[in-house]
């Protein structure tokens, strides 16, 4: 006889019961019931979903196993939850979330885009990759994955065509490179490095950094990218945390106690109402700033907007943030599966939860929806990009919030 299942483990069979019973109307009638406790106030939530698994042990005709109804069930109790940030990771899952958290994934190293005039342009080649090492350059362009013509293919039906090269352990890409020079790769998947952090002298004595992700390093190498732009003669700082998902509370703060005076930094708050302050030591850097913000500003990097903002060391340039006020950890199970859960909410230096609120820019700039396009894929020239541009501006004093 089979363990009885956990409460967790058997809510999502609970609702297949009962989406079955509508399908099955007619025959139920011809199966026996099962009696109900004489005494309800005895009759538990557990002895309830244990029934359930009874009733499927017994009559499903199906296959399935208690371990996909036990991953199905708690992906089920945590969605439950109404909380978009937490989320159920299945003991397959793990080591890729591990390297994605280290900034490390499994694969090729490029991002891809579609053309109008046909063909996937490369547009990004991760520098520690498999694509690299080969000599792919970002700019060419893909006509063919495994000897199949992909010049008319969809983004999602080129993705999915490399995806299946991958899987299989090596995949083929036709290229025209820059220069109009065709080359065949044949590339082996394998660890890609993503440097989370760019950074680059613009004109009028301002350098330019970009956060992808605070995520391992991003802090260090985001201090890293200030110091070596002040040595270059920059004079304002741009910091473009746009499309960046968050990441570290340590390499926030890292970068937040790095660039801000001393006083508070980060305010938490645990479900018992426990309170905890982080808090910046007095040496900062002071000279003028902008961050750039828009709806894919998440967690760190709004905070990181937000923390700047109410210091008064930076102006907010973009669109406004969605607005997140938790902070999560990832609790490993027994059998190497996860949950990332919430944990605590977190309040701004000035005790502001940004909870479904976000952050309004002082400047208000949003893009079109191509130009948004091109700035996911990393394909927005600098010298188009309106945002930049205005932040640019603002620290040059043509123009004020």
């Amino acid at each position: 006889m089979k363990e009885k299942v956990p409460v967790w483990a058997a809510i999502l069979i609970a609702l297949c019961v009962a989406a079955a019973a509508v399908v099955a109307v007619t025959t139920v009638s011809a199966l026996p019931s099962l009696k109900p406790p004489e005494d309800t106030k005895e009759y538990s939530a557990s002895d309830k979903l244990n029934e359930a698994l009874s009733v499927i042990e017994r009559y499903y005709v199906g296959d399935w196993t208690e371990e996909q109804a036990a991953d199905g069930a708690i992906a089920g109790v945590v969605e439950s939850l109404g909380d978009r940030w937490s989320y159920y990771i299945s003991a397959e899952e793990m080591q890729a979330y591990l390297n994605d958290s280290e900034n490390k994934y499994d694969g090729i190293g490029i991002v891809i885009q579609k053309r109008e005039e046909g063909g996937i342009l490369i547009a990004t080649v991760y520098g520690v990759s498999p694509a690299a090492t080969a000599g792919v350059q970002p700019g060419s362009v893909i006509y063919a994955v495994d000897g199949t013509n992909i010049t008319d293919y969809t983004l999602e039906e080129a993705r999915s065509l490399i995806a299946e090269g991958i899987a299989c352990g090596r995949v083929e890409l036709t290229v025209t490179e820059p220069d109009g020079t065709e080359r065949l790769f044949s590339l082996v998947p394998g660890k890609v490095e993503v440097i989370p952090v760019e950074y680059s002298m613009l004109e009028d004595g301002i350098g330019y950094i970009r956060i992808e992700n605070f995520k391992a390093r991003s802090g260090d190498l985001a201090i890293d990218a200030v110091e070596e732009l002040r040595s270059q003669g920059a004079q304002a700082l741009i910091f473009d945390v746009r499309n960046d998902p968050g990441g570290n509370l340590t390499e926030l703060l890292k970068i937040l106690d790095y660039l801000l005076p001393e006083g508070t930094l980060f305010i938490s708050q645990t479900r018992g109402g426990e309170q905890m302050r982080q808090y910046s030591k007095p040496s900062c850097v002071e000279m003028p700033m902008a961050v750039l913000i828009n709806s894919e500003s998440y967690s760190a990097a709004e905070f990181f907007a937000a923390a700047l903002s109410e210091y008064g060391w930076a102006t907010l340039v973009g669109e406004k943030t969605t607005g997140k006020g938790y902070a999560q950890t990832t609790i490993g199970l027994s059998d190497g599966s996860a949950i990332h859960i919430s944990i605590e909410e977190y309040f701004t230096p000035n005790g502001v939860s940004l909870a479904g609120v976000g952050l309004t820019p002082d400047i208000e700039l949003p893009l079109t929806d191509e130009e948004f396009e091109l700035l996911y894929y990393d394909l927005l020239p600098q010298e188009d990009d309106p945002q930049l541009k205005a932040a640019a501006l603002l620290l040059t004093g043509e123009i004020t919030p």
